[in-house]
């Protein structure tokens, strides 16, 4: 009897270790900086550039390939890997760069965490990637991070991380509030 009450003792804290160590949030990236770019633009300037590309897609010469590659950004998943002259594409449709105060790192690692838990974040509206996070270690790309507030969506790459559930927890919200303070 004594010996099943500490083998049952050990499993009970076993269980109890494991859990703790799932519990914990473990961060997407080994960062030491990071960049944040955005753009203020309207929907309807969104869907006026698609309206012209499609309008014009019978003749693909009239299709500008910056429109095409903004649009892309915007609402698609490029870039699908790390790309170090990202920044500059940025810049040059308009992003705008805004430094972050390294005193707000340590929030932006938590949201930018794997996470145990899971809320319903389904939506089904078209995706507006508005804003970037430029995650770097060393001036090297670790990560890139684009988001959409409105459909509490991200596209995240660089991370071998479960990105499953980004943005629960409120997490969409937090980083919104942080980004506008």
């Amino acid at each position: 009897m004594k010996f099943s009450f500490k083998l049952l003792s050990v499993l009970i804290l076993l269980l109890l270790f494991s859990s703790a160590i799932h519990a914990q949030e473990l961060p997407f990236y080994d960062f030491d900086q990071i960049d944040y770019y955005s753009i203020d633009i309207s929907t309807q300037d969104i869907s006026d550039i698609e309206y012209q590309r499609k309008k014009n897609s019978f003749d693909y010469k009239k299709i500008s390939k910056k429109d095409s590659l903004f649009l892309s950004l915007l609402r698609n998943n490029h870039p699908e890997t790390i790309e170090e002259d990202f920044p500059k594409k940025l810049i040059k449709y308009g992003f705008k760069k805004t430094d972050i105060d390294k005193k707000r790192y340590p929030e932006i690692n938590t949201i930018f965490s794997e996470k145990p838990c899971n809320d319903d974040l389904g939506s089904f509206c078209i995706p507006t990637f508005r804003d970037i996070f430029i995650f770097k270690k060393k001036d090297q790309i670790v990560g890139i991070a684009k988001i959409c507030y409105s459909c509490h969506l991200a596209i995240i790459i660089g991370t071998e991380r479960n990105i499953r559930n980004f943005g629960s927890c409120g997490d969409f919200r937090k980083l919104q509030e942080l980004m506008n303070k």
